[in-house]
């Protein structure tokens, strides 16, 4: 089971990355921290806004908790990640991150 929901908020990071790239290409910028993943779904102020940027609302991870959002990022232009099984940062097998700036295995 652990490893099917890794897998799965990989996907889901992957598909918030892509909606994300969107956004930037339309506004010029990523959503910043305060606005966060809401903004790929609400629409905001700007003419240029052309979202929403995702099918669906912002998904949960798949244990149920938000995804990490920053922007500017520590390892990126954005930060996105999901806190693993344990909901606490580190953590190893389950309870490890699932992060955007590592390469998957």
């Amino acid at each position: 089971v652990g490893s099917s929901m890794v897998k799965t908020a990989r996907t889901q990071i992957s598909m918030l990355e892509t909606g994300l790239d969107a956004y930037r290409l339309d506004l010029g910028r990523y959503p910043s921290t305060e606005e966060g993943l809401r903004a790929l779904v609400d629409k905001n102020e700007s003419p240029s806004w052309e979202g929403p940027y995702l099918r669906k609302q912002v998904p949960l991870d798949p244990w149920g908790r938000e995804y990490q959002y920053r922007s500017p990022g520590e390892h990126g232009p954005f930060d996105l990640f999901s806190l693993g099984a344990d909901g606490a940062l580190g953590g190893e097998g389950e309870d490890a991150d699932v992060v955007n700036w590592e390469s998957k295995p």
